[in-house]
């Protein structure tokens, strides 16, 4: 009988790649290595294969493969994520999202949220819009307004990226955001119960960041250019209203509609995976055994709101769907659980995703410019001769 694992280098030539690539997508979590003989290492056969069909049609650095540059800021390793080296979980549970743009941004609060240092009023365009779409057609504006945004000394840049925040959270919220904390803006603008802050606080805290996602990577590509951070937070913003990216807490509160009227959540669940339907929210390539936001913002919804019964329902439809499928609620589910178990307005997931993903935007455009490099990869060819 075949043994179940391989040794690194069995499992490197199986998956077709170098030794260092194998200790790559350990240290993200794509695949598991136990102890062998020794100091060495070994792999089980069902995750390198599963790694495979993963990348099968879709190989390349590019698509959760190897890294493509080096950054100082996120580190998402063994099912855990790290700003800076400290435990997003640790900082979530304590933090505000304007300590940890400080953390990311590697600076201090005096510098980058100073009393003075406030964006320019730009006014908003006329009719009614999603708020993530009034955004973007202001950031332009704003950086137009800000006649700092473009500077090149550090502690100036670094000023304009506690204003973009700043100007990010107003229009989020719909309020002037002054210096009040960006957390205790939206609760205030969503009527949020003081014991229920904390929670925006974590969530926001849990999205500030993620690595290379593609929204990130956008922004750095622009801010290589020369750009300033107002543009480099647009394109960020473009990307994250895609349906595969930030758009998918837009899916997975559609679907948790479609169910709503169902008296067992478990029952609709099962229905619905047997006619073959996807369950947006749940599952991430970097967390195979399940995302450890979601496991927070969920853990904290039920210790503040162990009674409430939409509560209860989230927790019940999550671990259904669990059951069916294998696959544990990611981040997306766990951000539409909270608009719903606290009655926020039906927008609150994404808009929650934008203001703190913002931070780590600006992390990675400002860590970019400080490289003074162009972002310029080359595209292997495989066109006619």
């Amino acid at each position: 009988m075949a043994s179940p694992y391989l040794s690194a280098t069995e499992a490197a030539a199986r998956l077709g790649v170098k030794p260092a690539s194998l200790y790559v997508y350990v240290s993200r979590g794509l695949l598991r290595s136990e102890p062998g003989t020794g100091r060495s290492r070994r792999y089980r056969v069902e995750d390198i294969d599963r790694l495979m069909s993963r990348r099968e049609g879709a190989e390349g650095a590019l698509d959760f493969g190897a890294p493509v540059l080096d950054s100082a800021l996120t580190r998402i390793a063994e099912g855990r994520l790290f700003y800076r080296g400290h435990d997003a979980l640790d900082l979530a549970a304590k933090a505000t999202l304007e300590e940890v743009a400080c953390l990311l941004w590697n600076t201090t609060d005096d510098v980058a949220f100073g009393r003075r240092n406030h964006p320019q009023p730009v006014e908003a365009p006329k009719g009614r819009l999603d708020p993530t779409l009034r955004l973007q057609a202001m950031l332009p504006l704003a950086g137009i307004a800000d006649t700092s945004a473009s500077a090149q000394d550090r502690d100036a840049r670094l000023a304009a990226a506690g204003r973009v925040l700043r100007f990010v959270a107003g229009v989020l919220s719909g309020r002037r955001s002054g210096s009040i904390p960006c957390h205790q803006l939206l609760a205030t603008a969503w009527k949020v119960k003081p014991p229920a802050a904390p929670l925006i606080r974590a969530a926001l805290v849990l999205c500030a960041d993620h690595e290379l996602n593609p929204s990130s990577f956008v922004a750095r590509c622009v801010a290589s250019t020369g750009a300033s951070l107002h543009d480099a937070v647009s394109a960020g913003l473009a990307a994250l209203q895609g349906p595969r990216h930030g758009g998918v807490t837009r899916r997975a509160a559609a679907w948790l509609r479609e169910i709503d009227g169902a008296a067992d959540p478990a029952r609709a669940v099962a229905e619905r995976a047997r006619r073959g339907d996807r369950f947006p929210g749940f599952g991430h390539p970097l967390y195979p055994a399940g995302d450890p936001r979601a496991r927070f913002l969920m853990d904290a919804l039920a210790k503040v709101f162990p009674r409430e019964p939409m509560q209860k329902r989230m927790r019940a439809i999550a671990d259904a769907v669990a059951l069916q499928t294998g696959t544990p609620a990611n981040v997306d589910f766990a951000m539409v659980a909270l608009a719903r178990v606290l009655k926020l307005p039906a927008e609150a997931p994404i808009l929650l995703f934008t203001l703190g993903r913002t931070v780590g935007w600006l992390a990675h455009a400002l860590e970019q410019q400080a490289t003074g490099r162009l972002i310029r990869p080359r595209a292997h060819y495989i066109g006619p001769l």
